[in-house]
């Protein structure tokens, strides 16, 4: 009886795990078409309209090359040649002025180098012949940028002339092995400044380098700390925090409180994914997903951007214009939270 049994337990293990097999081949053969389906949402002339928005952002960044603009606490040194009893170092006040001997208190504040040196010239030729003045900025106090995340010295350090995104990140330390480039962002004047962090320190690409300006805000993320940011239309819009590593549309909108009914334009959602510098633009018409004619699956990933258009919002750089203040406040929060906890 027993010689019996045993060749009927192996066969029915054998077509137990043949049809184990089958379905998870079934299975998984769902997931990729499902997953096809969201891959064939993706619009190239999105992703070429949003290219060219962040280019022309940048360009224009670079065409204001900021000056530096002396400012209460900058430690100056003024030379005036042959004359050592008339030179000077010393900090420029908190009211703007700076003391010099013979001609006395000239208002330094918002003067570039080489505007107080002229200044300094007219004032002394007036009782000196053809002075030669020189001005150094030997150390920067009055303006600041601030470095949060992933950096091995979170703080606020000085704006220098030739300050950029390297020699901020460098000077916080370098970023930790936990730093998600991918995601990191350079805030100023409250927006997104559409640079590629990953470009830049992985790739050497020296386009995405800026010079830093007072105010701004580097924020480098913790790749473990994974979040979808999600705007536009909802009724809060927040970064979502992930539990596992890809999140459904339904669930990351939900999370953001829903939609805003009266003024949302659900039938072109845009998933933005892989930073506003060189992005994959997705669009989803979640009437469809709602009616179920579209797959409902787990398609977002750590940074992905879901924007919430209003009706008749079309135009990207209208969209630009809304997305990267509103994404600028929720980044400065995490940051906020980061330097308060420590995260590291």
């Amino acid at each position: 009886m027993k010689r019996r049994i045993r060749p009927i337990l192996v066969i029915a293990a054998i077509v137990l795990a043949l049809v184990s097999c089958q379905t998870a081949q079934k299975k998984n053969e769902l997931v990729q078409t499902e997953l096809a389906w969201w891959e064939n949402a993706q619009a190239p002339e999105d992703e070429q309209a949003i290219r060219e928005r962040a280019k022309d952002m940048l360009d224009t960044i670079r065409k204001r090359r900021p000056v530096y603009r002396i400012g209460p606490e900058d430690m100056l040194r003024v030379a005036i040649w042959n004359r050592p009893d008339l030179s000077k170092e010393g900090r420029v006040r908190n009211d703007g002025i700076f003391f010099l001997p013979l001609i006395g208190n000239i208002k330094a504040d918002g003067l570039s180098v080489a505007e107080l040196q002229t200044v300094l010239r007219e004032k002394f030729g007036r009782l000196l012949r053809d002075p030669q003045v020189d001005v150094e900025i030997i150390e920067y106090g009055s303006k600041v940028y601030y470095v949060f995340g992933q950096v091995y010295k979170p703080g606020v350090y000085p704006v220098k002339a030739t300050s950029s995104v390297l020699e901020g990140v460098a000077g916080a330390g370098g970023t930790t092995e936990k730093a998600n480039l991918g995601a990191a962002y350079l805030i100023r004047a409250g927006t997104v400044v559409p640079i590629d962090f990953y470009r830049l320190f992985e790739r050497g690409d020296i386009g995405q380098n800026l010079l830093l300006a007072d105010g701004d805000i580097i924020y480098v993320p913790d790749i473990a700390d994974s979040k979808v940011y999600v705007l536009g239309e909802v009724n809060a819009a927040t970064a979502v925090p992930m539990r596992g590593t890809r999140m459904r549309l339904s669930e990351a909108v939900a999370m953001a409180g829903g939609f805003n009914e009266i003024t949302a334009f659900k039938r072109g959602i845009k998933i933005i994914r892989g930073g506003l510098g060189n992005p994959r633009v997705y669009t989803v018409n979640y009437e469809d997903i709602r009616r179920g004619k579209v797959p409902d699956i787990a398609f977002l990933q750590n940074g992905d951007i879901v924007y919430v258009p209003a009706g008749g919002l079309t135009k990207w750089d209208r969209v630009m214009g809304q997305l990267l203040p509103n994404l600028s406040r929720i980044i400065v929060d995490a940051a906020a939270i980061d330097s308060l906890t420590g995260n590291r």
